[in-house]
């Protein structure tokens, strides 16, 4: 079972970034709830009680993360469903770009620990509609705070007077094609034979995080903006039974298959076991162990600086200068630091307690 849920606040996100497939989500939720439109300033929301319901069902150990297909806040009772959930005890992720945040909502996250809070920062080419006027303003209020663990990330270049509230400078994120949902950004090369998805370390198919969607309809993962793959309704159904449901085996089956057509064929984190196995042979050739301590070292400075798992080419090229002592942990440290990869990533804001 999965470790970490996304909520849908809302449907109809007024922010409509570019490489956000709002139209997408927007149309395929109207149609299978018999809406005639959904239009933007008009979202449809999650109510509290939905909300409350939903959280019953979740177990205690499984992350909520405030993000979904659309800006929480866009959603009046954001804030009460995050405290809510803190309050019972979850653990708690939240993304936005802080458009419909209010004064009074940052004083109540001030109370509440948060493991992470990704700000997605305005830009000047505007691939996001973020009022800049009432977006400084909370930011200010944000930076002053004792609120923990927050990162910014952007998906152009910052305006000066961001620069200025929070301190430095934020390169632009690379921006994914959502597995063929949009137009824009880098393209996925379909991938054939078995696969994994990697949006876990498990690295399990039965790991990927869901969507829950306003009305308690729960889709496989962040990518499924058409709703093809519903795993059931959290208002009607045990949270699980949606991994038990007809469509989670499907999906199963499909990924285990050389070529059946699904989402994940198209996704950056898919991953082909064929090469998994192939690598696993390479790593024995070359007497590397990801498992152990400098393996381990290798992948703990990536999930830190970069984020994600370490890469198969980082991994044999570091393992090997480490293990041959032409290279320390601190000058990987260093090419890290300076990479490219992590000057576009979410940076952390240095803490003010």
């Amino acid at each position: 079972m999965n470790n970490s849920v996304d909520i849908t606040t809302n449907i109809g996100c007024r922010v409509q970034c570019k490489f956000c497939p709002q139209d997408v989500s927007m149309s395929n939720y109207a149609s299978k709830n018999n809406f005639k439109k959904i239009e933007f300033g008009k979202p449809i929301l999650m109510s509290y009680q939905t909300f409350v319901t939903i959280l019953k069902k979740i177990p205690k150990n499984v992350l909520i993360r405030f993000s979904g297909f659309s800006e929480p806040f866009l959603n009046p009772e954001c804030i009460k469903m995050i405290k809510h959930a803190s309050d019972n005890g979850y653990q708690i992720q939240l993304y936005s770009t802080l458009v419909g945040m209010t004064i009074n909502d940052i004083d109540i996250l001030t109370t509440i620990k948060l493991q992470k809070f990704v700000i997605h920062l305005a830009d000047n080419e505007k691939y996001a509609k973020i009022p800049l006027a009432l977006h400084k303003e909370i930011l200010k209020k944000i930076v002053a705070s004792h609120i923990e663990n927050i990162f910014f990330m952007t998906m152009g270049t910052l305006p000066d007077e961001i620069k200025k509230i929070i301190g430095m400078d934020v390169k632009a994120s690379e921006m994914v094609d959502w597995a063929g949902n949009i137009d824009f950004g880098r393209k996925t090369d379909r991938i054939t034979g078995p696969i994994l998805c990697t949006m876990n370390r498990s690295k399990n198919n039965r790991d990927i995080p869901p969507i829950i969607l306003p009305n308690g309809d729960t889709v496989l993962c962040c990518k499924d903006w058409k709703m093809d793959y519903v795993l059931g309704n959290l208002c009607n159904c045990e949270y699980d039974e949606l991994f038990r449901s007809k469509t989670y085996h499907e999906v199963l089956k499909k990924m285990r298959s050389e070529n059946d057509d699904i989402l994940c064929r198209n996704c950056e984190f898919a991953l082909s076991i064929n090469k998994e196995k192939n690598l696993k042979q390479q790593y024995a050739d070359l007497g590397i162990n990801p498992s152990d301590e400098i393996g381990t070292k290798l992948d703990e400075l990536y999930q830190y600086y970069l984020m994600r798992p370490i890469d198969p080419e980082g991994l044999i090229f570091f393992y090997i200068k480490i293990k041959n002592n032409d290279l320390t942990y601190d000058d990987i440290e260093k090419q890290i630091l300076q990479s490219s990869e992590y000057a576009s990533i979410p940076k952390k804001i240095i803490s003010n307690n």
